[in-house]
């Protein structure tokens, strides 16, 4: 008989024997081997299966055992480099260093387990697997961060089953398949707040003099956008004139008229600093032009010249470590209290729900989200003023909020 290619025979020896089974290798070879029953409906179903996995096996190859060593070499080797420098360095630096502690270089993929994931989960709520970084950090991580660290390994075995080895799959099935993550249940999600970013903003060029510090905190404030994007900004990118919008517009294939709803300008925020690798062109609000301009007329940046520039090492933009490290000492100067997992994000996250009233598809867009339930359920946070009308049942106040009042504010809004 033959199914899926590939001929396998069934035979007796003698009249009444046993059955056997015969399927051809390559090269003219055959295997051979008795079934160990006289039944012949069985004996069909048996051989059927055996073709099947034969074939299988000719596409792809005899199953490897692959240790989480060699997965790492190879991840490291050909997909690390096309990352960014942030998250190659989080692999490098923390994720690659606990899974080789807990599961050691030998380590078969093929044995991965539920039992095994829970048993890293428990090392590190235990702290024995810690990072170098964290020595001197006494509290146990969250779920939330084991997560995002199990998450980065799933990643990389999505990685190997699409990467090929001599004309192979390095990974044909994923042990990861059926295994639960554990998952955060209390979830921190800080958010800024209008009088915080005053107050950092007070003492911002007592920190750094050259002003980056104050137009990208007002940019965060302002636009919404990640501090790495913002960081990576060319003077070139940002346009302020009419012409320049509208020239960029139909550069992109964009109707250039939409300029006429960009009167303080727009940034064209480019692909390799974006998070999905998306650009966009986006209009400014006149707090976020004021902020730019203050920061030029001190600062003077043309065409290609990073916007931000690193000040040790010429002819790059700031680094995300270094912009960590200006907004730190200016909240401490400021004498702030620390915003527990919250730094550049919670601006974000202070953007997105002052505008919870209005289109979601506009804000996303406006603030660089591709998916709306993420922006909903990830940034948009409630506050106390409206869960206090929905427990009161009274209605929303008259629509007249511009497009950058805080969620709280006593007065008119400073632009620093």
């Amino acid at each position: 008989m033959e199914e899926a290619g590939v001929s396998v025979r069934v035979y007796e020896r003698a009249i009444g024997s046993v059955l056997y089974r015969e399927v051809r290798l390559e090269r003219g070879a055959k295997d051979r081997k008795s079934l160990g029953h006289r039944d012949r409906a069985l004996a069909l179903d048996q051989a059927k299966e055996l073709a099947r996995r034969v074939a299988e096996l000719r596409l792809t190859g005899p199953v490897r055992s692959i240790t989480i060593g060699h997965l790492f070499r190879l991840y490291f080797a050909h997909r690390a480099p096309n990352l960014s420098a942030d998250r190659q360095e989080l692999a490098t630096r923390i994720y690659r260093p606990y899974f080789l502690a807990h599961f050691a270089d030998d380590f078969g993929l093929e044995d991965l387990s539920q039992t095994h994931i829970d048993a890293y989960v428990v090392a590190r709520r235990a702290r024995t697997i810690i990072s170098e970084r964290h020595r001197g950090v006494t509290t146990s991580p969250r779920d939330g961060t084991i997560r995002n660290e199990l998450n980065w390994l799933k990643s990389v075995i999505r990685w190997a089953r699409g990467f090929r080895v001599g004309g192979r799959p390095l990974l044909v099935g994923d042990p990861l398949a059926g295994i639960t993550f554990v998952r955060e249940k209390n979830v921190r999600r800080p958010i800024a707040s209008d009088e915080r970013y005053q107050r950092t903003l007070s003492v911002a060029d007592l920190v750094d003099a050259s002003g980056r510090l104050a137009c990208m905190l007002a940019l965060a404030r302002f636009t919404g956008r990640r501090v790495n994007a913002i960081g990576n900004l060319r003077a070139s990118e940002v346009l302020f004139s009419r012409d320049q919008v509208a020239r960029a517009l139909a550069a992109r294939g964009l109707d250039e008229r939409r300029a006429e709803h960009m009167p303080h300008g727009a940034i064209a925020w480019p692909a390799d600093s974006d998070k999905q690798g998306f650009e966009e062109l986006t209009p400014i609000s006149a707090p976020a032009r004021a902020a730019i301009e203050r920061y030029l007329r001190h600062q003077p940046r043309v065409g290609d010249a990073w916007l931000f520039p690193d000040l040790v090492h010429l002819g790059q933009p700031i680094t995300r470590a270094a912009a960590d490290h200006l907004l730190r000492r200016a909240e401490d100067l400021a004498q702030l209290p620390k915003l527990e997992r919250g730094l550049w994000h919670s601006y974000r996250r202070l953007w997105a729900s002052e505008r919870k009233h209005l289109p979601d598809v506009d804000t996303a867009k406006a603030g660089g989200w591709r998916d709306l339930s993420t922006m909903k359920q990830s940034y948009q946070q409630p506050d106390a003023a409206t869960m206090l009308r929905v427990v009161e049942n009274t209605p929303a106040p008259s629509p007249g909020l511009t497009s950058d009042t805080p969620l709280k504010q006593s007065g008119g809004e400073s632009t620093g």
